[in-house]
């Protein structure tokens, strides 16, 4: 399970890398964003049945599944996923309070580390119900939720490779500089997204991939039917 959880999140890593990489909308990017999703399902799934590993590895599933999701649903529409995504890291988030706030053998670092992340999940929660009470997302911010969402959980990953690989890195390069890096591209991101014209370079794209294509046109035969 070990050998599997560990080539799944090597492989995660490299098509995040590579979705980030690729021009965005394009095929390359849509094609490494899909096979960024199904290493993250594998690498959460068998993470879950390690010790105490469950929480985090749901908390991961939920950042790259909301992320996926969004790009294959119209704009303005909201379902039961949203509905069920949003009670899930609703309890991640209880959980990792709860948590922090009973652990007492743990190093204050890791406490200020989860306290982020039950924080993020709180926000995420937020953001998820005022999506449902608006009946969706469009424009710009849908591709920001896409967006914020794939990299937090590319994230994730970092953080848990840097981690178990701290003791092999150079004296001279901090075993933190790839979060660090990764943080940075998050922002990057966001900026860009929400503060310059790069959405109008992209609306052409995303959402028109094959993949939706294809979802749209069975939907469309199943009400004609």
């Amino acid at each position: 399970m070990l050998t599997v959880h560990i080539v799944a999140g090597a492989f995660l890593l490299l098509f995040g890398i590579g979705a980030l990489s690729f021009a965005k909308g394009k095929s390359k990017h849509r094609w490494s964003g899909n096979l960024f999703f199904l290493s993250l399902l594998i690498m959460a799934g068998t993470a879950a049945f390690f010790n105490g590993g469950a929480t985090m590895a749901l908390l991961t599933f939920y950042y790259g599944t909301t992320a996926w999701a969004v790009v294959l649903r119209k704009e303005n529409s909201v379902g039961i996923f949203e509905v069920l995504s949003m009670c899930l890291i609703v309890y991640v988030s209880f959980s990792l309070f709860q948590f922090v706030l009973t652990a007492n053998d743990i190093p204050q670092t890791f406490k200020v580390i989860f306290t982020i992340h039950a924080s993020i999940a709180a926000l995420s929660a937020c953001l998820d119900l005022k999506m449902l009470l608006n009946g969706g997302l469009s424009g710009k911010h849908r591709i920001v939720r896409h967006t914020w969402r794939a990299c937090f959980a590319l994230l994730g990953a970092v953080m848990s490779f840097s981690s178990n690989t701290s003791d092999s890195w150079p004296d001279f390069i901090d075993s933190n500089a790839l979060i660090y890096l990764m943080i940075g591209v998050l922002f990057y991101w966001l900026i860009r997204l929400l503060f310059t014209n790069r959405y109008n370079q992209l609306k052409h794209c995303i959402g028109s991939s094959i993949l939706i294509k294809r979802l749209s046109e069975a939907r469309r035969l199943m009400y004609a039917k």
